[in-house]
């Protein structure tokens, strides 16, 4: 017989007797047969016994303060032990003692002295037995598990099932079926299926064959004819179709029939509602990436045909991912919803207007003969689209772009037609908000260049090839060095550096910015953490982009580079620009009062290109607020940027905020700026970016410099 691994495991003989000595013979005797556990008394042994449910327990007779019948009879009126086999053992001259330890439930009977060789053949046969019984004992659980298994599933199956008998008599209907024939098996059993399925042809009504006995008769499966109906007794009428089938036992001989059924006009249903599903996007019941595909195809077709004209516009939502995180997924649902409406009212039913993303949405423009109703659509989307939406009594505003390919003239199917105007969306981004434009061979070939950087970009990442670089910051007056902003860069094949301003938008739009934010701060704290060792404490300030304050993990992550790094917190500080605090003021609050218990510093980087508000700004736990360099640069050619500058420094000044201004060349601007109060800065006037041995070597001589002075 096959034993099943799990009964395989080494058995366990618990032996009571208050005889160290017998023991240990026992012990020698039986090792080889299982785990050896003993109890030198009877109080103990029954503890044990409880705690280790062994397979035998042998037991001695004559023992002190408890003998062995009294710990049989505790034994057996314990239900945890009462099935154990119990082997009395006892060197007692007692004739009759035998008769009694059968009787009181024993399997077995040994006398002293023992016969080490019987006494091991009896143990190893009674530990034979525990062991095919419990196989048993888990073959009829199994057997009866499968049995419910089969019986719940046939219950609660969504298909009617029947099972009969060789004669055709029933044997088994499950609910399903019970209801569909109108028949209650338990009350009206003992009936042929003839009498209880009620099949005829749906064109002519007549009755028809039950496919179970061709299944019986033929044995093999047996489908049912075609136009099949059923009829109930509560005269109901089903469309059914399915199947029936012989039922064979292990000699292979038919013994009974089963049959399953369904009504297919709920299928039919189900899967028209299946084809809606595949086709249509399930928020806006607009057609999807798959049923354009299939219009776009008939419509170039056609298309060349008739040489006509097929144009797509390809709209996109700008920041949807940072609208999401803000407002919330029910919310934008609601304006998505709202989005598509409109673009609807702009267009004719003979247009097809898609939903291909989340923020994305296609027009397919047919039958048209020149690109002048692309163009004026394209026009007319940005126009609208960013006029306000009101989503429970609260206005938002969105911008979007529009990509625009044209067929024949920028491609010559459907799939080069839509990535065509995919390039030209993600040119008119880079235009700025609510702009379109039209696909050219230029944009195609920076799209494959842009391609080509993320590919770069993102084995920069894995392989934790990024370079971060230092720009020292400055005390506009003793010209002493106050900090470092740690810049990132990444390297091509030539050994030069490729500029943040061609990776860093690259790295937010395909979700890199997380992966390479956290590169960066790690390089940049272990750099700051050398620093302090060599004597130099110089705090180090890290670029955080929106998303990264955004997100729930920021913290945290900042929490591990910390303690990873060794770096004190104060030698920390987070450069975040204005517009990221921006979103819920509640949550950026909240967010940058966790910060700062973390011990670190908070500097609102670009001041003054975003759209802060000053009553919120006031109420925020920051340290510093950086002057723009775009405005710095030409704050003593003009006078609207030197008196932003001016607005911006007495603003710091009025928070009690540490200003550094960016972007420092000229002599002339540090005196301008210092008149004006800033203290702080940063430029080319004092230093390039350095390496970050460089910025050690930069750091050690200016700080000897210093001291000389």
């Amino acid at each position: 017989m096959f034993i099943s691994p799990q009964y395989l495991e080494t058995q366990k003989i618990l032996i009571i007797d208050d005889s160290l000595q017998n023991v240990l013979f026992l012990q020698n005797s039986l090792s080889d047969l299982a785990d050896i556990h003993f109890s030198l008394s009877g109080i103990e042994g029954i503890a044990m016994a409880n705690k280790i449910s062994p397979d035998i327990i042998i037991l001695d007779i004559a023992m002190p303060v408890m003998d062995g019948w009294q710990v049989c009879k505790e034994l057996k009126s314990n239900p945890v032990t009462q099935a154990i086999p119990i082997i009395f053992i006892t060197g007692v001259d007692q004739p009759d003692a035998e008769e009694l330890a059968l009787a009181q439930g024993a399997i077995d009977f040994i006398t002293k002295p023992f016969d080490p060789k019987v006494c091991h053949l009896r143990v190893k046969n009674q530990l034979k037995l525990v062991a095919q019984s419990k196989i048993l004992q888990h073959a009829e659980q199994a057997l009866f598990y499968e049995k419910e298994r089969l019986r719940i599933t046939l219950e609660s199956i969504g298909d009617a099932v029947i099972a009969t008998d060789t004669k055709g008599y029933i044997t088994f209907m499950n609910p399903i079926a019970e209801r569909m024939t109108g028949w209650h098996f338990k009350k009206n059993s003992h009936h042929k299926i003839e009498e209880v399925m009620l099949l005829r042809n749906s064109n002519s009504k007549e009755p028809i064959l039950n496919p179970i006995y061709i299944a019986l008769s033929e044995k093999r499966i047996a489908g049912m004819a075609l136009n099949s109906e059923l009829l109930s007794h509560t005269l109901n009428v089903y469309s059914v179709e399915d199947s029936a089938a012989p039922i064979n036992n292990a000699e292979g001989e038919t013994i009974g029939a089963i049959i399953v059924f369904h009504d297919v006009s709920e299928a039919t249903a189900l899967a028209l509602k299946m084809s809606h599903l595949a086709n249509y996007d399930q928020l806006t019941d607009l057609p999807n990436s798959i049923l354009l595909q299939d219009r776009l195809t008939v419509a170039i077709q056609n298309a060349k045909r008739k040489r006509e004209k097929v144009a797509v516009l390809l709209l996109a939502i700008e920041n949807f991912k940072y609208l999401n995180e803000s407002i919330g997924h029910q919310l934008c649902d609601l304006l998505i919803c709202q989005i598509a409406d409109r673009v609807k009212l702009l267009l004719p039913s003979s247009y097809t207007l898609a939903r291909i993303n989340s923020d994305e949405f296609v027009i397919l423009m047919d039958e048209i003969n020149s690109v002048e109703p692309a163009l004026s659509l394209a026009s007319e989307l940005v126009s609208v689209m960013h006029q306000s939406y009101t989503i429970e009594n609260t206005p938002y505003n969105v911008s979007v772009c529009v990509g625009v390919s044209v067929f024949p003239n920028d491609a010559v199917d459907a799939e080069e037609l839509i990535r065509h105007a995919d390039v030209a969306m993600y040119s008119a981004k880079k235009e700025g908000r609510n702009h379109f434009c039209f696909f050219s061979g230029e944009l195609e070939e920076g799209l494959l260049q842009r391609h080509a950087l993320e590919l770069k970009l993102r084995h920069a990442i894995t392989n934790d090839e990024l370079v971060v670089v230092y720009q020292p910051k400055f005390n506009l007056h003793t010209r002493a060095i106050v900090g470092a902003e740690a810049l990132v860069r990444m390297v091509d094949e030539s050994g030069k550096f490729i500029s943040p301003v061609d990776f860093i938008p690259i790295a937010e739009e395909s979700n890199l910015i997380g992966a390479l934010g956290n590169q960066v701060l790690l390089k940049a704290c272990t750099e700051a953490a050398k620093w302090l060792i060599s004597g130099t404490p110089t705090c180090v300030s890290v670029n955080i982009s929106a998303s990264q304050f955004i997100g729930s993990k920021l913290e945290s992550e900042i929490a591990n580079v910390l303690n990873q790094s060794q770096l004190p917190p104060q030698y920390l500080e987070l450069e975040i620009t204005e517009t990221s605090l921006m979103g819920d003021i509640n949550e950026t609050q909240a967010k940058l009062v966790i910060l700062k218990k973390l011990g670190i510093n908070i500097s609102i980087d670009d001041f003054g290109t975003g759209y802060s508000s000053l009553s919120y700004l006031k109420t925020f736990d920051v340290d510093t607020m950086k002057v723009d360099m775009s405005f710095v640069k030409d704050m003593l050619n003009n006078k609207h940027d030197y008196e932003i500058v001016k607005t911006i420094i007495s603003l710091g000044q009025s928070l009690t905020l540490d200003v550094v201004a960016e972007g420092v060349e000229t002599e002339e601007q540090v005196i301008a700026l210092t008149d004006l109060g800033c203290t702080k800065g940063q430029g080319y006037l004092y230093s390039r970016p350095l390496s970050s041995d460089d910025f050690l070597t930069f750091l050690k001589n200016s700080v000897q410099q210093e001291s000389e002075h």
